[in-house]
């Protein structure tokens, strides 16, 4: 075969791959019907918590039942209980206490919700959902942070539960199921199975297999403090029995506690420091950037952070859902990866297409044969007025020459 018919070939068999390789979005079913939902699970972890912090936090959840899910647009509202719950805010409802950031699709759908920066009761809930056409997960994880009389307070929880589809909006209900016929051989009794207690997904958590750190960058003025999140997590997305341990990289003018607050003194300097959260010799990095009031305020204005003075968050993967892997990454880590991947893919095509138009070009400029000598009744001077160009350094020739001076490359004509 040709080399120019293999390379047809190829890019055909890659344009075959490419479209074998996309998935085919079929249009969604509605999720607007009636649905059976499990009662919440909620699960607190009390921190530092002292006598002016007030009473310990704990509930805020709901119980199980069959709720009303419709559907507007690409938002759901869940109407069950004791209220009307919709995708675009949080079932947290602490006071002073709104949603800050939402993200909703087809079937998958984020809130973060916080208190104002100015108010003293810190508080940051992230409620996700996701869905496929007859099954949905809620899941919300919420941290409270206050000082109160001098007295640090704080706090986290985990609230999960799910649903499943008893019956979309605008189907038949389902035929109830004809009575059993008798056999007509009297048989033996089959054994009845034992019952089964219900599941209980986070009464029992697993090992840990999941360590977030919340946030990866947080700027802080000096004199200020500031808690930071840390989850640990089973496979299950449970919080595990397991409590991280908070290093910082110099301790010029700021403290750490062991439940991750730090406090920066009046006169810190201007800088990062590192902190480092680990869980069973595993560990995940964040930043703390002490930054003047101006500094901070232009910061804030360059829009790489919220209002909070926040930024992404970190997450260390525990290998075999066990401590003691040593695979961390974070949320900016993975889209540079991502970004990353598309550009050599990018570069791999790119470099294919390339050559596959050079080996067309090459084959279409094929340089003559030049004649030893003039043919009877060729004009005088003609070759001498012949331009001629050499394909590789790039070098014109106007005196008819057959070969470059430079690298002794044949010419191929120009004109």
């Amino acid at each position: 075969m040709r080399p120019l018919g293999r390379a047809w070939l190829a890019l055909a068999a890659l344009t075959l791959l490419l479209a074998w390789a996309a998935p085919a979005r079929a249009q969604d079913l509605t999720l607007s019907g009636r649905w059976s939902a499990t009662a919440m699970s909620v699960n607190w972890r009390v921190g530092s918590w002292g006598e002016a912090c007030g009473p310990r936090p704990g509930g805020g959840g709901a119980a199980g039942g069959t709720v009303s899910i419709q559907q507007l647009g690409s938002e759901l509202a869940i109407h069950g209980g004791t209220r009307t719950y919709r995708t675009t805010e949080c079932w947290e409802q602490f006071p002073g206490l709104a949603p800050r950031s939402h993200t909703g699709g087809r079937r998958g759908w984020r809130t973060t919700c916080k208190t104002a920066a100015g108010d003293p009761r810190q508080a940051t809930v992230v409620t996700t959902l996701s869905a496929t056409d007859d099954a949905i997960s809620f899941d919300e994880t919420g941290q409270y942070q206050f000082v109160i009389e001098g007295t640090a307070c704080t706090a986290s929880v985990r609230r999960t539960r799910s649903f499943k589809l008893i019956q979309r909006e605008g189907a038949p209900s389902p035929a109830p199921s004809a009575a059993p016929t008798a056999p007509a051989t009297p048989s033996a009794p089959l054994p009845s199975p034992k019952p089964q207690p219900p599941a209980a997904r986070c009464t029992t958590p697993g090992p840990a297999s999941r360590l977030e750190v919340r946030p990866e960058h947080k700027l802080i003025r000096p004199g200020g403090s500031f808690q930071f999140r840390a989850s640990v997590l089973d496979a299950a997305g449970c919080t595990a029995q397991a409590t991280p341990t908070w290093s910082l990289s110099k301790t010029s003018g700021v403290t750490l506690s062991n439940t991750g607050l730090v406090s920066v003194a009046d006169d810190t300097a201007e800088g990062e420091l590192q902190i480092t959260a680990s869980v069973g010799g595993r560990s995940v990095k964040v930043v703390l950037e002490v930054a003047s009031a101006e500094r901070y305020a232009a910061l804030l204005a360059g829009g790489g952070f919220d209002e909070s003075g926040e930024r992404g968050e970190a997450i260390a993967l525990i290998a075999g859902s066990e401590v003691g892997s040593a695979e961390v990454t974070s949320v900016a880590e993975r889209e540079r990866s991502w970004l990353m991947l598309v550009i050599a893919y990018g570069g791999l095509v790119g470099i294919f297409i390339l050559g596959l138009g050079g080996l067309m070009m090459r084959r279409r400029q094929k340089p003559e044969p030049a004649s030893a000598a003039p043919q009877p009744g060729a004009t005088p001077g003609a070759s001498a007025s012949r331009r001629t160009i050499c394909p590789t350094c790039g070098q014109i020739y106007e005196d008819g020459a057959r070969y470059c001076g430079a690298d002794q490359t044949q010419l191929v004509p120009l004109n």
